[in-house]
Parts: structure tokens; sequence; C-alpha cells
């Protein structure tokens, strides 16, 4: 299963740095914004129609590759700050790792209800 993961990320992911203890390395994983949709399923509120809220981000990628809470994204001209680190599991093995996300310096407002 794990193999299987890695090589949907390398097939079809985005390569992004992963920066962390100030090394960077490239690694490949699905990032995307959280949308209204997203919230809905979590929240009572309604939002309009498209609208992408809170500015957090979703990073899947492998379980062959550290990430922690405070670790940085470089995508581009933007950098995001990886906030929370849940390993998913098959049977018993790690099979990737997914995170949330903020843009830094844009919607570091982790937990506000802005």
């Amino acid at each position: 299963m794990k193999r299987a993961v890695n090589s949907l990320l390398r097939q079809y992911g985005t390569e992004v740095t992963l920066v962390c203890n100030g090394k960077g390395k490239q690694v490949h994983c699905f990032f995307q914004p959280v949308n209204s949709a997203s919230w809905q399923s979590v929240e009572g509120d309604v939002s309009p129609l498209g609208e992408i809220t809170r500015g957090q981000y979703t990073y899947v990628g492998s379980a062959d590759v550290p990430v922690r809470e405070g670790d940085t994204l470089l995508l581009g001209e933007r950098s995001y700050l990886v906030r929370r680190v849940e390993p998913y599991y098959y049977s018993s093995q790690v099979v990737y790792i997914w995170a949330r996300c903020v843009e830094k310096g844009v919607n570091d407002t982790w937990g506000s209800q802005s």
C-alpha cells in the first residue's frame, strides 16, 4: 500500500521544498487549499459558493519523508507553515502523512474564528 501511495505522489503530486532545521529537501505531495465545502462538513455555517476560507492548506505526502509541526513548505514564491501533522495507517504501517498548513505572513491565525 505504501509503495502505491508513493508512486501516486511521484506521478501526480506537486514538487515542493520542505525546510526542516534550515535544510531544504525536494518532495512530491498533494497540496491544496481547504475550501468552503471542507469547512461545511465540520461547521454549521454555510459559506458562499466557492469561497476559500481561513487560508489553510492540506498536505498529503510520503510516510518516508518526516514532516513536523513548525516545518516550512516552499512552493513558488510562497511559504507555508506546517501547523498539524498526522500519520495515516493501513494495518500497522504508516502509508502517508497528512498535515494542515497556513501561508506564512498572510493568515497565520491558527485556531481563530476569523
